[in-house]
């Protein structure tokens, strides 16, 4: 998980393979930037008196990356630059320390194939691409160099855009004015950025991938009738060409009639396998957005635009995609990413009342799973939250994205610890079937039941539970349902995805900041809390 930050010297580093456009790219930044710029090989060839192939065959890898290292700690001496480093600068784990204390790492990638077609001509051609099949020792490497690329703030392929274009990216991405938070996967990492007034960026940020011109953005009317203008501008300034449709609101759109519907515009606007699906509002648009282009042409990119306060902190991250069923909801999908999420805080301007308290209860669940601080933070800022504040506002989202990427970074497909982002969903779910309320209320309503069960069975203090409910109240949510079928209800929870062999699992808090999956929880122990809370 990675976001921008402030750094002590705020240096802009570039990493990657070799041609992949470091040094041109540096020049022409620390020019924009009005910096100082320094490449690492200039440097060493400009102490030795040597080029870096000589220096290989002469001295061997091991006196090179001692130079090599050498460089790196004399620069951190408080000055701002920009910094082109060595294909295999960042392999020194001590060296990669270095540089991410002195500013924000920028990963330049491009195609295996590209590198050797840049380099097979190079005379100075490096000496780890002297064997037989160079396209593959290509490939190999990047392969070993994943995880430690993957630890950059920003990544962009260079194969794809100019010298200037890729210039204008990572402009774009230093502004001030955005958070960005890395969802570092395995096979399909992706970026969350956030900020304020960014919506106007899409276009521009699309053009970081290869995707074709046509693309359709899914919305609601309501998120049409304020914001379309200014996306639709965003993405043909881009030269992309859209086509609209809107769904009516309500999580019964969320369907496989509606999934249809998209496959039938996308059809008609002759859409290809890289042409992008863009979700346009809150979760039920991502839901089935996401649903449709991970089943279209076996699967087209999709980006996440989410404009309510529950799809900017929950739904659009993490790659789940579904639509619901009458036994319930989420059932009928996959894990899909996106290519990245684009969230413009202004739009939660426009979300009524209802929406954004009922969003704030899966903030609160983040402060109960991961981070008693985030849960103190929410108790001490409640009137400013209320009054969508900047500030707080801002802290909410990127603290819960950052939460929910590093917890999906490390079990994307939920087979472990990703199932504790469910607090509160096991309960709240079925809660959200029977009574059709909003899906944060009836999560809020989750959480309390949930905890009051971590209270029958000996591992919470009801203290805890008070301090969750209270919170929840002082936030305009329920903390009880007082109309509801207790039998549909528990047989609602049967077809709870986190089931195994038919057994319920639970995630239970021992204490705020930390939680715990349960698969013991006797039947008897969820009806008196149902019972319970029909009571209050």
């Amino acid at each position: 998980m990675k976001k921008l930050k402030k750094q002590k010297h705020n240096c802009i580093v570039l990493i990657g393979f070799m041609a992949t456009g470091k040094s041109v790219i540096g020049m022409q930044l620390a020019k924009t930037l009005n910096l100082s710029y320094v490449d690492t090989d200039k440097l060493i060839e400009g102490e030795t008196g040597e080029n870096i192939p000589t220096l290989f065959k002469k001295h061997g890898e091991a006196y090179f990356r001692k130079l090599e290292k050498k460089i790196i700690k004399g620069l951190a001496d408080g000055n701002k630059r920009v910094i082109s480093t060595g294909g295999g600068t960042v392999l020194d784990p001590e060296n990669m320390d270095l540089l991410k204390s002195l500013g924000v790492i920028i990963h330049l990638s491009s195609p295996a194939s590209t590198i050797l077609s840049r380099t097979k001509n190079d005379p100075k051609i490096r000496p780890l691409l002297s064997g037989d099949n160079p396209l593959e020792q290509i490939r190999l490497l990047q392969q070993e160099r994943l995880p430690i690329y993957q630890q950059a703030d920003y990544e962009i392929d260079t194969s794809i855009f100019s010298v200037d274009e890729t210039v204008k990216m990572i402009m774009m991405w230093l502004n001030n004015k955005t958070q960005v938070i890395r969802v570092a996967l395995k096979n399909d990492p992706y970026h969350i950025v956030i900020g304020y007034n960014i919506l106007d960026q899409l276009g521009t940020m699309m053009q970081a991938f290869d995707l074709t011109e046509r693309a359709l953005v899914v919305t609601h009317p309501s998120i049409a009738n304020i914001y379309e203008t200014r996306l639709l501008k965003s993405l043909k300034s881009a030269g992309f060409e859209p086509t609209v449709v809107e769904i009516p609101e309500g999580e019964e759109q969320k369907s496989l009639y509606w999934a249809e519907k998209l496959y039938d515009s996308m059809l008609s606007h002759r859409m290809d396998r890289r042409s992008p699906a863009i979700a346009f509002g809150g979760g039920v648009v991502g839901d089935l957005t996401g649903f449709a282009a991970a089943t279209f042409l076996r699967g087209i990119p999709f980006i996440q635009v989410p404009t309510s306060l529950l799809a900017q902190v929950d739904a659009s991250v993490g790659g789940k995609v579904a639509v619901d069923h009458r036994f319930g909801k989420n059932l009928i999908g996959a894990f899909y990413q996106p290519l990245f999420v684009l969230i413009s805080l202004d739009t939660l301007e426009s979300l009524p009342e209802k929406e954004l308290r009922s969003g704030l209860a899966e903030v609160v669940k983040y402060g109960v799973i991961a981070d008693a601080d985030l849960f103190s933070y929410i108790e001490n800022h409640r009137d400013d939250i209320l009054q969508r504040a900047s500030i707080p506002m801002k802290h909410l989202v990127t603290r819960s994205c950052e939460i929910k990427a590093e917890i999906v970074s490390n079990d994307e497909k939920e087979l472990g610890r990703r199932a504790i982002l469910n607090f509160g969903h096991t309960m709240g779910h079925a809660i959200e079937t029977q009574t059709g309320m909003l899906h944060g209320e009836a999560v809020a309503i989750g959480m309390v039941y949930a905890a009051q069960l971590a209270v029958r069975i000996g591992i919470l203090d009801n203290t805890s539970v008070k301090r969750l409910g209270d919170l929840l109240k002082d936030l305009g949510l329920p903390d009880s349902c007082e109309d509801l079928d207790v039998s549909a209800t528990i047989e609602t929870m049967k077809y709870d995805k986190k089931s195994v062999g038919g057994q319920l699992r639970f995630i239970l808090p021992n204490r705020i900041g930390n939680v715990v999956i349960r698969d013991d929880v006797s039947t008897n122990h969820i009806k008196s809390v149902l019972i319970d809370g029909l009571e209050r």
